[in-house]
C-alpha cells in the first residue's frame, strides 16, 4: 500500500512501519520555513549555510541549512515547517539537530530549554502539543519529539516552539536536520525522497540542456567548417 496526499506519494506502507523515511520536504534548504511572522527589535530569523557554523562543537553532524531563530522570549522564536503532512494513526518521531546560544563559560549554570510540536490539531485541543523534546543546551545535539496519534489527521500549520515567556539562553535557537518518520526512534538524517527525486529531475533537465547545447555547437561547427 502507498500513502498519497493531493496526488503526491508520501510513503509506502512498509516505510511507515519501519521508519527511516523523512516525510518532511525541503528540510535541506528550508526555503519556506519561517517564524510565524514574529518580528521587532532583536526578533526574527535567518536561514544560514551550515558552513557558517563550521567551528561549532559537533558541526560535522550538520547536514542541512541552519534555521536561526532569535527573540526576546522563547514564544517569539518558533520554527514553522511550512507544509501540511497527513499522518495515519501510529507513533511518529520528529528529530532535529539543535542548540541554544547559552553562555559557554564553565563558571555559569548551563541554561536549557525544550521545544514542543504543534499543529492545527493543537489549535482544536486547548493548544496541547503533540509532544515535547528533551532538553536543549548550548552544544549541537540530536533531539527528538515522539508522539502517538489515535487516528489519521492532516496536520497543518506545523511548528515547533517553547510556548512560554521565558527568556532564550543567549537570545538564539539553532535548528538543522529536521526529520519526521514513523516509529519511536530517530534515525540518521536524510532528505525526503520527494526532494531527492526533484533533484534528480533537475540534474536530468540540466544535463539534457548541456547535451542539446553540445549537439548544436557541433552542428554549427561542422557547418562553419
Amino acid at each position: 500500500m502507498v500513502l498519497f496526499f493531493n496526488g503526491v506519494k508520501l510513503a509506502k506502507n512498509a516505510d511507515t512501519l519501519s521508519g527511516g523515511v523523512n516525510l518532511l520536504v525541503n528540510t535541506d534548504q528550508m526555503t519556506q520555513f519561517n517564524n510565524l511572522g514574529n518580528k521587532g527589535d532583536s526578533i526574527g530569523y535567518s536561514i544560514d549555510d551550515k558552513a557558517r557554523y563550521a567551528d561549532d562543537l559537533n558541526a560535522k553532524e550538520i547536514k542541512t541549512n541552519v534555521f536561526h531563530a532569535f527573540g526576546s522570549t522563547l514564544k517569539k522564536a518558533p520554527v514553522a515547517l511550512a507544509q501540511d503532512v497527513y499522518l495515519p494513526a501510529g507513533t511518529w518521531t520528529l528529530s532535529f539537530f539543535g542548540r541554544n546560544n547559552g553562555n559557554k563559560s564553565s563558571n555559569d549554570t548551563l541554561k536549557t530549554n525544550t521545544v514542543s510540536l504543534f499543529s492545527d490539531w493543537s489549535d482544536s485541543h486547548d493548544n496541547a502539543p503533540l509532544g515535547t523534546s528533551d532538553l536543549m543546551d548550548n552544544v549541537w545535539k540530536l533531539h527528538k519529539i515522539t508522539f502517538t496519534t489515535n487516528q489519521g489527521f492532516l496536520h497543518r500549520n506545523i511548528r515547533i516552539l517553547n510556548n512560554t515567556d521565558n527568556g532564550i539562553a543567549g537570545g538564539s535557537l539553532y535548528f538543522a536536520n529536521f526529520k519526521l518518520e514513523a516509529g519511536s526512534q530517530a534515525t540518521t538524517y536524510c532528505p525526503s525522497y520527494q526532494d531527492i527525486l526533484a533533484e534528480i529531475k533537475a540534474i536530468k533537465t540540466t544535463m539534457g540542456g548541456v547535451i542539446a547545447n553540445t549537439i548544436r555547437h557541433l552542428f554549427n561547427y561542422m557547418e562553419v567548417a
